[in-house]
């Protein structure tokens, strides 16, 4: 049986909401904004603000955080059968679209205020952590894995019918997997540009060699990326390989 369905829900992948308007949260003036930190903003939708809160204030140090919303339309064909009471189905997702949006937010200790803000230390180690996750094969990953989901098979419990919403959560089921599993990938590697870099206090070393390290073949290995064997058709095409990264040139940690 054909069945068509659309899920209008989304799905966040980051606790923190990239543009709220927190009463904390003071937008950065753009004055003395460099061309190079422009561009990341429209690339990543990027919201920076000064963040007056107590604690993170006391904390004294700058912060990003990446959220992304994914809302998915698809249509499937449902194989199903009664056993002992019970629902088997088996469910092939035959098209899947995913609408996947990516935005950012960087927030600076209230007490941090300069005119000289934008081209602090700090602030451009903020936007190496954007650089991470503003990767595009961060979202060429998600992407292909919400679009190539493999035949969902399910015994339903006891009282539970094969109903649209039914087999609309099995499908949902499967792709807060992969989301979660991409998510936790970038979370990753800010971790690890975090660690190589000691958050901004030294340079990285082969900086250019670092950022195109990141979402291989080899890292995706290392981290025991959980969806790994399905990727990696993805990860020979050239779209993947030859993808723009958008780190900065000159280290923060360089004067």
């Amino acid at each position: 049986m054909l069945c068509v369905a659309q899920s209008p829900g989304q799905t966040k992948l980051a606790t923190t909401n990239a543009l709220s308007t927190s009463a904390t949260h003071q937008p950065i003036p753009r004055v003395g904004i460099t061309q190079e930190l422009q561009r990341l903003i429209d690339l990543g939708k990027v919201a920076v603000v000064y963040d007056s809160d107590p604690e993170f204030v006391k904390a004294s140090r700058g912060w990003a955080d990446f959220h992304v919303q994914i809302r998915t339309s698809f249509k499937y064909d449902v194989t199903k059968s009664r056993a002992r009471g019970r629902w088997n189905v088996k469910v092939a997702v035959n098209k899947l679209e995913p609408k996947i949006e990516l935005t950012h937010l960087i927030r600076l200790p209230s007490t941090f205020k300069s005119p000289d803000v934008w081209s602090s230390r700090v602030m451009r180690h903020e936007f190496d952590h954007i650089a991470v996750s503003l990767d595009p094969r961060a979202m060429l990953l998600l992407r292909h894995l919400l679009e190539h989901l493999p035949v969902i098979e399910r015994t339903l419990e006891p009282k539970e019918t094969p109903s649209n919403a039914v087999l609309n959560k099995l499908i949902d089921e499967e792709v807060v997997k992969r989301r979660q599993a991409v998510v936790k990938l970038m979370r990753q590697n800010n971790q690890r540009l975090d660690k190589i870099g000691a958050h901004g206090a030294q340079a990285i070393p082969h900086r250019a060699a670092f950022f195109a390290s990141l979402y291989t073949k080899e890292n995706l290995a290392e981290l025991k990326f959980p969806f790994f064997e399905q990727t990696l058709d993805l990860l020979e095409t050239a779209e993947y390989q030859q993808a723009e990264l958008p780190f900065l040139a000159r280290d923060p940690a360089v004067d």
